[in-house]
């Protein structure tokens, strides 16, 4: 498990499979918090297998003989009705939830007499033209590899409405019947459809004439981007049909060209143009480089499918990016039978008719801290700054026993150091005395009862070279690295290197002599030249710049990086006024009124600025004032992806499983370039699959072949 900070709808990580991750089948999944208030599938799930070679006798591979094949009949909209045409989607799938490819099927009656034939695609997924009659019963069939397998059609209803679909060039048609039967019990019903995805709705009443028909148009300028539900309500607002619709006409869908692959030394540099590229908000692009002929890329989504598909369905789709790799009129057929056989949209109408809005899980920004004062009065807390927060100052006054601390980013090795300045004067220092409760204080259980599609392992999976495969990885460049030890004066040494290249600043380390005299930094920064001064109650400090003889002399102060004197409170230099040097590490200071290169009010004077870096180590010596506490759950860094070696870069196994490179945060200039560098494995065919975001609701999607000379 790890803890990602999302910026910009971008975070990237990794985690390291090594010998402890047994060969087998694993499923990653990411979502956030909010996503568990949602039935709908809005997180990130895929399976995947591990196959260590050195042990596959552990794991017990699938014969085609032990595939097991469920069939199913739906009615486009949901219902089966007798006695009228009906269009069917056929859907057949095996025990791991992958469609069976290709095969041939039919529909029988009682007598066994085939009523109806049709063939599956790629993915299980057929359409057909269906009248059944009442008083006889239909099986389905399908024959798979050398087997027949056989399902009931129970589901076919004796009233209702039946819907039909159809695609035209510039709107959609919804066509509705019914059978006598029906029609003769209807009473002139007036029913409602309704277009929807989600977020808008329009509504539009109808009625059947007296042919029991009914026929709505949608132009297609007013659907909505991607999936459109249509639901059909009757007279007493029940959903009794529901179609989905997948709508391209809108979809930024970006494209990448102008391939160039150019081999310098022993690196690879690609360069690629996003075509109608007009930078408004941050990009960010994800490029895999792999074989072409690579079997390691197998995801059901691609960011495309993700966002537009995958919430809309109930279960997941199978191979979902297929429908985006082309765009013809084969391609929108196939995507428009996975609309139909998805059945009804993920949207549970009776919770939404029948319950309030609840959400029990928080949007999470950051870890939130609540803070509970034990025992002490009024006064100023102090939250030490860590690797990406900057300082916080609470002033609490009488009577108040708990303060929030907001969007805290920890990451590794950072923990929450907390000081308190008591009563008013705020120069009594004192260990505060806190109850802290975090929120989230562990990992939030994902729990779905909708099951994804699993990987599985076939023979074919396992027949590998096991003196061949043992060695795939170069191990010759290995080398055992000694214990590290972590030493004082390497830091003394990094302090010293800075003091040298100082130019236009000062840099002053603190000595271990000054150190131990305990002195107050107040006091201190008067033998650096500054002027500093405490009012006559004891509580605010002062300091100004005493070249400065006219104008605002006071310089821009910082501690550890944050500028305390740009808030309005007077106070606010009130973190260093009780400050003594054992807990300075250095000081980097200008008096002759040059910028820092921020631009704040008291930096573009000419008083110049002081900053101050407290010593990590300080809370190890001597008496401590401030209170550490842990984070229960902090931030993974940013990890870079090492590409393994291989000791043969032109075998089947490299080809087939081999991994060239991999760019998480792949960035896009202003000209709409993309450039990166990977290594050169000589592979004379590689594939750079690429996912990404522009603007924020431009998607590039895309693989790209690459075909290099020897």
């Amino acid at each position: 498990k790890k803890l990602l900070r999302v910026k910009d709808g971008v975070a990237s990580n990794v985690f390291d499979i090594d010998s402890t991750l047994s060969s087998g089948v694993f499923t990653f999944k990411a979502y956030t918090n909010w996503m568990r208030n949602f039935d709908e599938q809005n997180h990130f799930q895929q399976t995947f297998k591990v196959l260590d070679a050195d042990n596959t006798e552990v794991i017990r591979p699938i014969n085609k003989e032990s595939i097991e094949i469920d069939i199913q009949a739906l009615g486009e909209g949901g219902h089966l009705l007798y006695n009228i045409e009906n269009s069917v989607g056929i859907i057949a799938k095996n025990q791991f939830g992958h469609g069976i490819p290709n095969a041939k099927g039919y529909i029988v009656n009682n007598q066994g007499k085939r009523v109806s034939e049709f063939q599956l695609n790629d993915v299980g997924l057929a359409k057909i033209l269906f009248i059944p009659q009442k008083g006889e019963d239909y099986t389905l069939r399908i024959n798979y590899i050398n087997k027949e397998y056989t399902a009931p059609i129970n589901n076919i209803k004796t009233y209702g409405l039946v819907l039909q679909l159809l695609p035209l060039d510039d709107k959609i048609r919804i066509v509705l019947n019914t059978n006598t039967l029906t029609l003769t019990n209807a009473n002139n019903n007036t029913y409602q459809i309704a277009l929807h995805n989600g977020n808008d709705m329009i509504l539009e009443e109808f009625e059947l004439d007296s042919e029991g028909k009914a026929v709505i148009t949608f132009p297609k300028n007013i659907l909505f981007t991607g999936t459109n539900i249509f639901t059909v309500f009757d007279d007493k607002d029940r959903p009794i049909l529901e179609r989905l619709y997948f709508n391209k006409e809108s979809l930024n869908h970006e494209k990448l060209s102008n391939v160039l692959a150019s081999k310098v030394k022993d690196s690879l540099n690609v360069s690629l143009d996003l075509d109608n590229y007009n930078l408004k908000q941050s990009s960010n692009l994800s490029v895999s480089v792999l074989p072409s002929g690579t079997e390691s890329y197998k995801h059901n989504n691609n960011i495309l499918s993700q966002v537009y598909i995958q919430p809309y369905v109930k279960g997941y789709v199978e191979n979902a990016s297929r429908y985006f790799n082309t765009d013809n009129n084969n391609t929108d057929y196939e995507l428009d039978i996975l609309m139909m056989t998805q059945g009804w949209s993920s949207y549970n109408w009776n919770d939404i008719f029948t319950h309030e809005p609840n959400y029990p899980y928080e949007f999470e920004q950051g870890i939130k801290v609540r803070a509970n004062i034990n025992t002490q009065e009024y006064g100023t807390y102090v939250i030490y700054p860590f690797s990406e927060n900057s300082i916080q100052i609470f002033d609490i006054l009488k009577n108040e026993n708990i303060f929030n601390i907001q969007t805290l980013f920890p990451k590794e090795g950072d923990s929450l150091r907390i000081g308190y300045f008591k009563g008013k004067n705020k120069r009594i220092v004192e260990k505060p005395s806190l109850f802290l409760q975090f929120k989230p204080l562990q990992f939030p259980d994902l729990n779905t009862s909708v099951r994804a599609i699993e990987h599985y392992f076939t023979k074919d999976h396992l027949f590998v070279n096991p003196d061949y495969i043992g060695n795939a990885w170069d191990n010759s460049k290995v080398t055992k690295l000694d214990e590290v030890v972590l030493v004082v004066e390497n830091r003394r040494t990094e302090l010293e290197a800075l003091k040298e290249k100082a130019f236009r600043y000062n840099i002053d380390i603190i000595s271990d002599v000054v150190k131990n005299q305990n002195k107050h930094l107040y006091l201190y920064l008067q033998q650096l030249g500054w002027r500093t001064r405490i009012s006559s109650a004891g509580s605010n400090l002062s300091i100004t710049n005493p070249r400065i003889r006219r104008g605002d002399a006071v310089p821009a102060v910082y501690l550890d990086n944050m500028l305390l004197n740009s808030l309005p409170d007077p106070s606010s230099l009130s973190p260093i006024l009780s400050l003594t040097m054992n807990r300075v590490e250095y000081i980097e200071y200008n008096l002759r009124g040059l910028s820092t290169g921020a631009k704040t009010k008291n930096e573009d004077s000419r008083a110049g600025y002081i900053k101050i870096y407290t010593d990590p180590m300080a809370n190890y010596r001597g008496k401590n004032y401030v209170s550490t506490y842990d984070f229960p759950l902090r931030f993974n860094s940013k990890k870079s992806f090492y590409t393994p070696k291989y000791q043969n870069y032109n075998s089947d196994f490299y080809h087939e499983y081999g991994t060239i490179a991999w760019q998480p945060n792949v960035t896009i200039n202003n000209n709409g370039k993309v450039s990166f560098k990977i290594m050169d494995t000589e592979t004379q065919n590689i594939s750079l699959f690429v996912e990404g975001i522009v603007n924020s609701n431009q998607f590039v999607s895309q693989e790209i072949k690459i075909e290099l000379e020897n």
